[in-house]
């Protein structure tokens, strides 16, 4: 039984707790980056923001509107179509990333030789318990950072080509 937040078992997995931060925080840098780019595709900043923030209530709507907007847009083919393949890999890993973040997490005690071992358990939707793998969270976050690295670098160079900067600006 959970007497109190300040004494949940998995507080105590300093580890655990920056892995988690470090999905959430990747995963909302997404979002950013799909509303930088929205914003380009539509000149309109506002539009973008309500389109990702408000209009789509969750990971998998909000890459659905993104690309059926980029699928819309100015942008060249070769660029949607590598926009589109991104928001694809992103889709891929949402998943995983639900897994992480929704999962609860409980200790279960086994025994191993004379020794009880505490162990962190993720239950899924299904009641399926399996044994947090550290390993594989941290391969999750460097999955969607190589994303979040592709979609910044695609994102400045559409900002760029869209909005190119006048040499007496500078």
């Amino acid at each position: 039984m959970v007497v109190s937040t300040d004494v949940w078992h998995v507080e105590h997995h300093e580890e655990v707790l920056v892995l988690y931060g470090k999905v959430s925080v990747r995963w909302a840098a997404l979002d950013l980056l799909l509303v930088q780019i929205l914003s380009t595709a539509l000149s309109n900043p506002s539009a973008a923001q309500d389109l990702i923030f408000n209009g789509a209530s969750f990971g998998k709507n909000r890459l659905e509107t993104f690309n059926r907007a980029i699928g819309a847009s100015r942008f060249t083919q070769e660029e949607r179509e590598a926009l589109l393949a991104l928001t694809k890999k992103a889709a891929d890993l949402l998943g995983a990333r639900n897994d992480i973040v929704h999962s609860p997490l409980v200790v279960n005690l086994s025994l191993e030789g004379n020794s009880i071992v505490p162990k962190l358990t993720r239950i899924n939707r299904q009641r399926k318990a399996t044994e947090l793998s550290i390993k594989k969270i941290k391969g999750h976050i460097a999955a969607i950072g190589r994303v979040l690295s592709d979609l910044e670098d695609m994102a400045q160079e559409l900002d760029l080509k869209c909005d190119p900067i006048d040499p007496d600006d500078v």
